[in-house]
């Protein structure tokens, strides 16, 4: 068997038994990339039913429910075509071509099923445009970096581990700043400004006297979304998601197409702690049971869109030509390793590490650490 036959990619796909009902086969077929489905007897493939079969049959029954709830044996293909495991792709191709199908069942030597190659994977296989249904990612200090959990393209450990340290110090300054502030507004001012924030509050319930709780909190994250917007890290950041835009839709990797893809995505992580931000704000500062529902229908209703307006205000911008450059080759990259192996998969911790939290937490971990042994020398006011 050699590495231009078609047994990278073979897909397990599902199988229906011939005493299966023509729903269920229906069904399965539209959670597929192909328009039939195989039948197995024994381990082997016993037939298809095909979309077109089934449209034929119940467009020639009276009663649909009741043809629906048939088992699938009288509509059963068995003159249909396939391939062994070791053809070479280009002999595939011949054979989709001549047939005119878009799945076909794969054998090994002895005749077992061993899955099913569909004509879309293997044309994006000889076009060398073979994509991974999807991808996640992270904006480090040296480069973008892209994975799907199992492969891996651009920046490595080392950037992921100083994208934490970056997160840590820019939380630390924040906190430096907003700390600073309120000196210096308590000096001019005369107002208690430390007092009041070292208090515990009044009331469960929002109050006057704990404005200057709320007013801190909410400064030092728009501070830290400022620090965040500013650095170079958001530039990668967005560069990221207008790769990852561009591999999902098709579009070659070249930076006048790039450069056009959006610089907010929906799967980002910026969502999901914009959910959990607005979540924790409104269950510990409203003092009420409706509060939890209250938050729940805001994040529903809303955490898209407050993610996408803080990705687009906040934690990414506009990339550098540099910026879109490391994105575009963290996609090269990862294309193509792809190509060569795109049914390899991680399992258990190696995939968690191949997402990069593993090393983001121990960079970020690891700058904290520092900041606090640090603060234990030099004593500077609002640092732990």
């Amino acid at each position: 068997m050699t590495d231009n036959s078609i047994s990278t990619l073979i897909k397990r796909s599902p199988v229906v038994a011939s005493e299966d009902s023509i729903r269920r086969a229906a069904g399965l077929i539209r959670g597929t990339s192909g328009s039939r489905i195989l039948v197995l007897s024994d381990g082997r493939v016993a037939g298809t039913v095909s979309e077109r079969g089934i449209s034929a049959y119940i467009a020639s029954s009276d009663d649909v429910d009741n043809a629906l709830n048939s088992n699938i044996g009288q509509i059963v293909e068995t003159n249909g075509t396939f391939i062994n495991i070791g053809t070479p792709m280009k002999d595939a191709a011949q054979v989709f071509a001549a047939t005119g199908e878009d799945v076909l069942p794969v054998i090994d030597n002895s005749g077992s099923y061993q899955g099913v190659i569909y004509r879309r994977d293997l044309v994006a296989r000889l076009t060398k445009d073979l994509r991974p249904p999807s991808i996640a990612g992270m904006a480090t200090p040296l480069g973008v970096y892209l994975t799907t959990g199992s492969i891996s393209g651009g920046a490595g450990n080392l950037g992921l581990f100083l994208t934490g340290a970056s997160l840590g110090l820019m939380m630390t300054v924040a906190g430096l700043i907003v700390t600073g502030l309120q000196t210096l507004f308590s000096k001019l001012t005369g107002f208690p400004v430390g007092a009041f924030l070292g208090s515990p509050p009044l009331t469960m319930n929002p109050n006057l006297y704990d404005l200057p709780f709320y007013i801190s909190t909410a400064l030092t994250v728009v501070i830290f979304l400022l620090i965040m917007r500013l650095s170079p890290l958001s530039g990668y950041h967005a560069a990221e998601h207008m790769t990852v835009h561009a591999i999902e839709a098709g579009e070659s990797l070249e930076p006048s197409t790039v450069v056009q893809m959006p610089r907010v995505h929906p799967r980002c992580g910026t969502n999901l702690l914009a959910a959990a931000g607005v979540f924790i704000i409104v269950t510990s500062k409203i003092d009420s049971e409706i509060a939890v529902l209250l938050a729940l229908l805001i994040v529903v209703l809303g955490w898209r869109s407050i993610g996408g307006m803080l990705q687009y205000y906040a934690t990414t911008k506009k990339p550098n030509a540099r910026q879109l450059a490391s994105g575009i080759a963290a996609g090269s990259e990862l294309l193509e390793k792809y190509q060569k192996n795109p049914n390899f998969q991680l399992i258990g911790f190696q995939k968690v590490w191949k997402l990069g939290f593993p090393q983001t937490f121990a960079g970020m971990a690891t700058m904290l650490g520092i900041l606090s042994l640090f603060s234990r020398y030099i004593s500077v006011p609002g640092l732990f």
